[in-house]
């Protein structure tokens, strides 16, 4: 409302979320996250940084408070009869004549829906009923500095509708209450299916103000557009069909657009016009909301001498740029506003960027603000469309839009292909119209151009019967060869997230026994390292070439922080010891789906102690300092603390497994470490700790060169993340000289990036599929790559696809004599 400030909504709805908002925004409850705000400001000086200044309302020069003349005939049939209209016949005629639409719905309305807008701030005292009497009151949803929302229902009708109470102002109570009057009765009075309906205004027992609306379920444009960016940030702008949307959020505008123009019949103007002020219904309707600011239109032919108000109000960012001067502004602001609006909801972000008001009024007043064609992603914005927002937010009022209706004709004529005024087609351009318009007629005229050209088409088929086989073969080629690779990356995929299953079970039995206090009769199996640092060898531990140390299969061990209660983390090490036959089955069963043959138990634990199994160990890292490891190996000495180990602090706020970089172990000797982790965390929430899992990152190079294709074509296997880095390829020689000082600081390996650049960004753009690249040495290479949800990595092979041919022509030929002599 004019020169007033509600504070900010309490109820701390975040910007973009699903919630249902209702029409607390016509009572200026605005949303205190990322909402611009309604502020009333000094002219001729922009605010301070960080501050919003709210200072009573501007002087309103008489000029500003004349109204249309009564008897100004009814021009809303135009719309409706503008389809017609026949185009021009002569030189002469412009067939922008005036329909008059007394002939189809007479004057006996029309007289009363054109009265001028009463908005004056009094109301006879007899005709404010109690309307505690009328509705009864059901929840306050919203609260704001000065005023309450709640929902009503009335009983006669069985309506629910929204009631707004105006609250104790102290010394400002009359201002605000005459504020609170003019907004209604102005808001009222704009009856337009756009605009809020408003049923009735009076007070209730403590002789407050109230207004009685209707109760609006949805979210303002604002947040609209905030969900279609996270949308887009989330998933991706190509997973969407961003022309379908924004035409959507068009037909949204041009609800607006068909509000305001009615306003601007009534010789109102909004005056506030912002994406906060828009509310988008449950069904797709359209509301303009706040009508606190809005003020009488001036004539622009009154040349009476200009009175420079001493304050400005309205949201900074939407300011027109003579309103930000101060200077004497009228419906054409609106129509500023409204393009800016328009630059917003086509590009996805502000048409006028900053976050200070001072920076963002400085902007305006210097014609600073962002091109249309900026797309927040980067996409393509039409130049039609991108005229018409030029011509909307034209830094002079008299190069915009005069009127509102100009400004949704040309919204409209973009949406329905047509030529817009703001840019007048060319020769080309026109062509092109008439073309697609003309559709039916070109696709006759290609079918004709077509059959006469069949004869040529024929004979040239026949020339290139050769060439049409060699595609076919190359084909062929390609799909078996990238059959294989898919193959090859769901085989790894699946290998990686069985054991993303096994850690998410293990950390869900971890919590129950954590959290329970019936576990306590159990054996142990861990064992504890001494207080001098040295940890007891079990009787079946044997030297792994794997590992490289002593290991044991039987048994598990547990570090600890100093000071903790030795009593304490025995009862731990007894909670917990059950698990260890899980780890040790997920342990044996981690190659299950890399190898064709089955092996029986006492054969998967000997090729985990001679050759390594893909899972390598697992471990616990507990809240209080206590590690507890599987299987047995004395890996733990000085002042270890696993709370401050990377796979640690990456799982610890993570509630699903997550993968990190390989690191140098323990076992530096034998290669890398893949780790995954995840916190601990039971039913209440409470987290206990992170259990993770190391994974032998050695198999994977193995497995790489033996899984998909396979033969001297293939240059290179390899795994790539999501960045592009290398994590495994069977072109690079796997480093094994780590040094001891690299496996105490587990440190994390630096990898290097997958081919060059140009290449790195077609596959990580695609994530799937094949190309080709023309290598000035070796010839035509062939790239097929797959990704692996699980982890989002890549699987990739890179194939000499001359020799591929080579090879495949040979098996054909070997299957063809196969097959004769059968």
């Amino acid at each position: 409302m004019s020169g007033q400030k509600i504070d900010d909504d309490p109820a701390g709805r975040q910007p973009g979320g699903p919630e249902q908002n209702t029409t607390a925004r016509s009572a200026s409850v605005q949303s205190a996250e990322g909402a611009d705000r309604t502020v009333v400001m000094q002219t001729g000086a922009l605010p301070p940084v960080d501050r919003t200044v709210v200072m009573p309302t501007g002087i309103v020069p008489p000029a500003d408070r004349r109204t249309a003349p009564a008897n100004v005939r009814n021009r809303s049939v135009r719309f409706s009869l503008e389809v017609f209209r026949k185009q021009p016949q002569g030189k002469g005629d412009t067939g922008d004549k005036d329909i008059d639409g007394e002939e189809f719905f007479g004057r006996n309305l029309t007289r009363f829906t054109n009265t001028p807008i009463d908005n004056s701030p009094e109301v006879p005292p007899d005709t404010m009923p109690q309307l505690e009497r009328r509705y009864e009151n059901l929840e306050n949803f919203n609260e704001g500095g000065q005023g309450i929302i709640s929902a009503a229902k009335e009983p006669a009708l069985g309506r629910i509708v929204a009631l707004k109470t105006l609250k104790s102002a102290g010394d400002g109570q009359a201002a605000a209450e005459k504020d609170f009057i003019t907004e209604a009765k102005v808001t009222a009075q704009l009856d337009h299916p756009s605009i809020i309906p408003i049923y009735a205004i009076g007070r209730n027992s403590e002789e407050h103000l109230q207004l009685a609306m209707k109760l609006i379920n949805g979210k303002t444009l604002r947040e609209h557009l905030k969900n279609i960016t996270l949308n887009y940030r989330m998933k991706g702008i190509s997973s969407f069909d961003e022309r379908a949307s924004l035409y959507k959020r068009l037909e949204i505008f041009l609800h607006v657009c068909d509000a305001m123009e009615y306003a601007h019949h009534r010789r109102i103007m909004h005056c506030d016009l912002k994406p906060e002020n828009i509310m988008i219904g449950e069904y797709r309707e359209v509301y303009l909301m706040d009508w606190g600011l809005a003020k009488p239109i001036p004539k622009r032919d009154d040349q009476s001498e200009w009175v420079r108000p001493e304050t400005i109000a309205g949201t900074p960012r939407y300011l027109s740029p003579e309103a930000v001067v101060g200077d004497r502004f009228d419906e054409r602001a609106d129509i500023f506003a409204l393009g800016l609006i328009l630059q917003e909801v086509t590009t996805l972000k502000y048409a006028v960027p900053g976050e200070e008001n001072g920076t963002i009024m400085s902007r305006i007043r210097d014609h600073q603000w962002d091109p249309p064609e900026q797309h927040r992603y980067g996409l393509h914005v039409d130049a039609d469309l991108a005229a018409v927002i030029r011509k909307a937010t034209a830094y002079r009022k008299e190069d915009r839009y005069q009127t509102v209706r100009e400004l949704a004709n040309d919204v409209r004529c973009y949406m329905q292909g047509n030529e817009v005024a703001a840019r007048p087609d060319n020769l080309f351009r026109k062509m092109a119209r008439w073309t697609y318009r003309h559709r039916l007629l070109m696709l006759i005229g290609v079918l004709v151009l077509l059959a006469a050209s069949f004869g040529i088409v024929a004979f040239t088929v026949y020339r290139n019967l050769e060439q049409t086989r060699l595609v076919s073969e190359r084909s062929e080629m390609i799909n078996r060869a990238y059959g294989k690779c898919f193959a090859a990356a769901a085989m790894l995929d699946r290998t990686l997230l069985s054991q993303e299953k096994s850690i998410a079970m293990l950390a869900t039995l971890i919590a129950q026994r954590l959290s329970s206090k019936s576990f306590l009769n159990e054996d142990n199996l861990f064992v504890l390292y001494g207080a001098d640092g040295k940890l007891a060898e079990p009787a079946d531990a044997v030297f792994s070439p794997a590992y490289q140390t002593r290991v044991s299969f039987s048994r598990g061990m547990c570090k600890t922080v100093p000071g903790l209660d030795l009593k304490t983390v025995g009862v731990l090490m007894r909670r917990l010891s059950p698990l260890l036959s899980i780890m040790h089955n997920a342990i044996l069963t981690s190659g299950d789906d890399l190898v064709s043959f089955s092996e029986t138990r006492n054969e998967k634990k000997e090729n985990a102690v001679k050759q390594g199994l893909p899972v390598k160990s697992f471990y616990i890292g507990l809240d209080n300092g206590i590690q507890l490891g599987y299987p047995w190996r004395d890996i733990y000495g000085g002042n270890f603390d696993s709370r401050k180990r990377p796979w640690y602090l990456r799982g610890i706020d993570s509630k699903s497994p997550v993968w990190g970089k390989p690191y140098v172990g323990s076992d530096y000797q034998v290669g890398l470490s893949l780790p995954c982790s995840m916190q601990i965390c039971d039913d209440q929430g409470k987290v206990y700790g992170v259990v993770g899992m190391d994974l032998n990152f050695n198999t994977l190079t193995r497995v790489l060169r033996y899984s998909g294709n396979t033969g001297g074509f293939v240059r290179e296997s390899a795994l790539i993340d999501s960045q592009g880095i290398i994590l495994a390829s069977t072109a690079l020689r796997q480093k094994r000289n780590y040094r001891q000082s690299e496996s105490v600081d587990n440190s994390e390996v630096r990898l290097i990036p997958f081919e060059e650049p140009r290449i790195r960004q077609r596959i990580l753009s695609r994530k799937y599929g094949f190309f080709f690249v023309q290598d000035p040495v070796h010839g035509e290479m062939l790239y097929l790559f797959a990704q692996m949800k699980s982890i989002d990595w890549i699987y990739v092979e890179k194939i000499d696809f001359d020799a591929y041919r080579r090879y495949f022509r040979q098996r054909k030929m070997m299957q063809t004599a196969a097959g004769l002599q059968k």
